[in-house]
């Protein structure tokens, strides 16, 4: 009834709640692992900060699946994905306007407490909440430069972290199985065939077929690859496309991890991310800020998963800024993947021109932490769209 082309997190929750509702589901991923493309990579961050209300409403109610996450895919043997809490710091330029998230937070019910500047050595000893502005390379001359006064931060103490994601998509996607849904491991869609403007007919690298009314792009990196293989024009005014992007390791300073006084900290003023990790580490990644250049790629598996000395010296030191007592390893610790991301990061769940072929695409980087529910906003698209409904 429907095929699936992607095997990662978001493709195994839509198998799941595809299959739930009775559907003959079959999942189609050119890799050799589920999850183990882009959502292996992820930092499986779970935060619920966006400036929009549909952001925030997602994303709290994507916290309450994974809380619940066994419930959720109804899974209770082998090893389970978990949600570690730790909380999170947010911190932003002098003056950045917050007033629309916490008007959200208010809405919604989400908790949050606006930590002030004199409070924080006190809160979080670990952190020095110095405002750095604006981020800068390691090479540039003003990037050790004193800081210029200090800063409040938003304090969300919901947030955390998933503790293994491809685990995550693993637990979706047996989940799915044990609901009928097949999943094919290395093999390559080559062709989306129509007639009359809708699918009819998907085919495969070695000329295999499979004949199909309804198929989902859930492929990641490789989204817009897809999307130029369907032979009618779906519409599309907004487009993906792949980007090289490193996630990097260093040691924390003794205290600072999940199980203790370690946090989640996004950092705007420095342009970073990071969170605690288990064994004493500290999970680094960027925010796209103006000093570091954006890695586009053309061809998504010829990706260097190796880490580079300059991004890894430009994300780890602004850590250690913000961290004082982390330790920065004499060589690049960590790894590089793909991202599937829109002109404006905002992800796009719909379905298209043509009938039957739906997106889950451009979820990259801020997308993972809304898994568990993708799969019901796309089964409740593809419900309303099969039936007639005029969806534009």
């Amino acid at each position: 009834d429907v095929v699936v082309i992607g095997a990662g997190v978001m493709g195994a929750s839509i198998a799941l709640d595809l299959s739930r509702t009775g559907r003959q589901v079959l999942v189609l991923d050119k890799g050799d692992a589920v999850g183990g493309a882009s959502t292996s990579a992820s930092s499986s961050v779970v935060r619920t900060n966006y400036s929009t209300l549909d952001g925030v409403t997602a994303s709290w109610e994507a916290t309450h699946a994974w809380r619940a996450f066994a419930d959720h895919v109804g899974e209770t043997d082998g090893p389970m994905a978990r949600l570690v809490t730790t909380g999170m710091l947010m911190f932003e330029p002098a003056g950045y306007d917050r007033s629309a998230t916490l008007g959200h937070f208010d809405t919604v019910g989400v908790p949050y407490e606006v930590v002030g500047a004199d409070d924080m050595p006190t809160r979080f000893p670990f952190i020095d909440n110095g405002r750095f502005w604006p981020p800068r390379t390691a090479d540039d001359p003003d990037f050790f430069s004193p800081a210029d006064g200090a800063l409040d931060a938003l304090w969300m103490p919901e947030s955390g972290f998933v503790d293994d994601p491809q685990l995550a998509a693993a637990n979706l996607m047996t989940a799915a199985r044990r609901h009928g849904a097949e999943v094919r491991l290395g093999i390559e869609v080559t062709a989306i065939e129509t007639t009359a403007g809708a699918v009819t007919r998907v085919c495969t690298a070695g000329g295999n077929t499979i004949d199909t009314a309804c198929v989902v792009n859930a492929a990641g990196p490789w989204s817009a690859q897809v999307n130029h293989i369907i032979d009618a024009d779906p519409g599309l005014r907004v487009g993906t496309r792949a980007m090289r992007q490193e996630v990097h390791t260093l040691k924390a300073p003794a205290g600072f991890d999940p199980g203790a006084s370690g946090t989640a900290v996004g950092d705007m003023d420095l342009g970073t991310y990071f969170r605690p990790h288990f064994g004493g580490t500290i999970i680094v990644g960027g925010v796209e800020a103006e000093c570091d250049p954006l890695d586009w790629v053309d061809e998504v598996d010829s990706v260097d998963p190796t880490p580079t000395s300059a991004l890894f010296e430009s994300q780890t030191y602004r850590v250690a800024r913000r961290v004082p007592g982390a330790e920065v390893p004499l060589r690049p610790m960590g790894l590089a993947s793909a991202y599937d991301v829109t002109p404006d990061w905002v992800p796009i769940y719909d379905r298209t021109d043509v009938d039957g072929y739906y997106l889950a695409i451009g979820t990259s980087g801020n997308q993972f932490k809304n898994a568990p529910i993708v799969g019901g906003i796309m089964t409740s698209i593809i419900d309303a769209c099969e039936r007639g409904h005029d969806h534009d």
